[in-house]
């Protein structure tokens, strides 16, 4: 398709076609338009071309914008002065794809979604041509490149349909065109990783039900090999971006937190460790065990009982009562000193008296 700037003189506005436009292509290359432009004609269907223009120092109105080649800039004007993008004679020319995808850029680009609309349209229809002809369309790779490079993230994905429309035609199409067989193809697919990713994820979402998917497996696995194994070195990391070389993450409020509880608790660990370690020198270590300071109402303990006038004293123990409490822990019998006893002193007395009692 030519760039055809005839419809640039349909103006009937006496003294407003005097505007310059250039523009700068992905290459920094600039390239000069037209003198002639109106842009009265921007203001209703392109603002933002409108207000690109601004006075010169020679009180002449000019702009300067970025697009992604001079086609997509005349198809843009085009369609501001006309109506349609399309020059007159598109349908008699071969089947193209690069022209609409680069429209569909530049309409983005400029928030024109009329526009849009229709190089999106036009994209599909030339897709659809090109299943019914023997040979593939002439600017198939062209149209691959440039769509990977403005819609292959994610988000673009979810947003245009350009790369899975290029994806199911390439699959549908293998065999029919030979696409395997093409090297320009194969380089492409070597080149760009995504394209050849994303044609193993096609055939995937397909089931793996086209004549081509076998096919498709070993095109990725072969350009897989066809790429130089470099071993990373011990220094590779010096030649990392920045970015990548840092220390870890700055840790959050939570793990502040936990880090000071988790450090807390082993400094107690230690400490604890460390008394457990030292043991002071003493001479012995006996056990302590409290006596029963409760005991049942059974116990009633009455410790001495004397008669002073028979000459002797009755020491009376009763036996221990159980532990009031079932959850006190068990305790040895306790030895109770007891004062000595001299029999000899109470056999002091009447020998009547000592008949009468039996000594235990």
């Amino acid at each position: 398709m030519e760039d055809d700037l005839s419809f640039l003189n349909t103006s009937t506005e006496r003294g407003q076609s005097n505007a310059t436009l250039r523009i700068v292509l992905p290459s920094d290359e600039v390239c000069h338009i037209s003198d002639h432009i109106s842009p009265f004609r921007f203001l209703d269907r392109c603002p933002l071309l409108y207000h690109a223009f601004e006075y010169g120092t020679q009180t002449r109105l000019q702009a300067s914008i970025e697009a992604p080649s001079k086609y997509a800039v005349v198809s843009l004007l085009r369609y501001c002065y006309t109506g349609s993008y399309l020059p007159v004679d598109a349908g008699h020319g071969p089947i193209l794809l690069l022209p609409h995808a680069q429209t569909y850029k530049i309409s983005e680009d400029f928030q024109v979604p009329k526009l849009q609309l229709l190089a999106h349209g036009n994209f599909l229809s030339q897709i659809e041509l090109a299943c019914c002809m023997p040979t593939p369309p002439q600017d198939l790779l062209d149209s691959i490149q440039f769509v990977y490079r403005y819609y292959s993230s994610r988000q673009a994905r979810q947003q245009h349909g350009l790369v899975d429309t290029l994806l199911n035609y390439c699959i549908s199409m293998f065999h029919y065109h030979k696409l395997g067989e093409n090297l320009d193809f194969l380089k492409v697919a070597t080149d760009i990783s995504e394209f050849r990713q994303d044609l193993c994820r096609m055939n995937m979402e397909r089931r793996f039900q086209d004549e081509c998917a076998n096919d498709i497996v070993r095109l990725c696995l072969d350009t897989v090999q066809l790429q130089a194994c470099v071993r990373p070195t011990t220094l590779a990391s010096r030649d990392l971006p920045q970015e990548m070389i840092c220390d870890d993450p700055p840790a959050t409020t939570n793990e502040l937190e936990s880090d000071a509880t988790i450090g807390a608790v082993a400094h107690l660990d230690e400490k604890i460790c460390e008394r457990a370690d030292q043991v002071e020198p003493v001479t012995a270590t006996l056990v302590l065990r409290s006596k029963i300071s409760q005991l049942g109402p059974a116990a009633e303990i009455e410790l001495e009982s004397s008669d002073e006038e028979r000459g002797f004293s009755t020491i009376r123990r009763p036996k221990v009562c159980g532990r009031s409490n079932p959850f006190e822990p068990m305790s040895s019998p306790e030895l109770v000193a007891t004062p000595l006893f001299d029999f000899s002193d109470a056999t002091k007395g009447d020998d009547s008296d000592n008949e009468e009692w039996t000594k235990l």
